[in-house]
């Protein structure tokens, strides 16, 4: 039987945005991030990033191009689930990777106003703000965080560090690190903590 093209494209299309979908879906969450060590600007590109992440300062022109490429390919999937918290924290991750704040705020924020008790979400938003230079803001919301999950660790983590660097309030570091061990000790997927000890406590 012959068939219309149109058709037979209009349908290779549909179930190609379909199988994108889930197959965007079914990826596992990253990670909440916890701050790197020895943090001192509040803008440093690169503080946040994934271990054996490139920079980012200084993005070459494929590096522009794969974020082109990411957001475009968030954005199609937007266009058809335009209310769907995941896609807007993915955007989100997207713009916080290449170290744009203000992006990566806007789309974390738009995710919250659908899902607010995604702890993961408010933990990278508490990041973005300490790289804004908003470190109370960033405590508040590792705060909020704690609240809907008290053994959440990269929140205790980064509270430790931004009340290290950024705040210079050492006692209050002192007392987040306090709790960060009493974690460590029944949770393994937290790292090596006696780099931050070292900063911390002085030992």
């Amino acid at each position: 039987m012959h068939r219309n093209p149109w058709f037979t494209l209009v349908i290779g299309l549909m179930l190609g945005l379909v199988v994108g979908y889930v197959l965007a879906e079914r990826q596992a969450v990253p990670p909440a991030r916890a701050l790197a060590l020895g943090v001192g600007a509040a803008a440093a590109p690169a503080d946040d990033l994934p271990d054996g992440h490139p920079p980012v300062e200084g993005q070459s022109a494929g590096t522009s191009q794969q974020l082109r490429q990411q957001v475009a390919e968030i954005e199609g999937l937007l266009n058809a689930n335009p209310n769907d918290p995941k896609l807007m924290a993915a955007m989100g991750n997207v713009y916080f990777d290449a170290s744009r704040w203000q992006e990566a705020q806007v789309w974390y924020e738009r995710s919250l106003a659908l899902a607010p008790d995604d702890v993961n979400v408010v933990t990278d938003l508490a990041v973005v703000h300490r790289n804004l230079g908003q470190a109370q803001r960033a405590v508040e919301l590792l705060d909020r965080v704690i609240e809907l999950d008290a053994g959440h660790w990269q929140a205790w983590y980064n509270k430790v560090v931004v009340y290290q660097f950024d705040l210079h309030e050492h006692e209050a570091a002192a007392a987040a690190l306090r709790r960060l061990q009493q974690l460590k000790a029944g949770n393994p997927a937290i790292p090596d903590l006696s780099g931050l000890e070292r900063e911390v406590l002085g030992s």
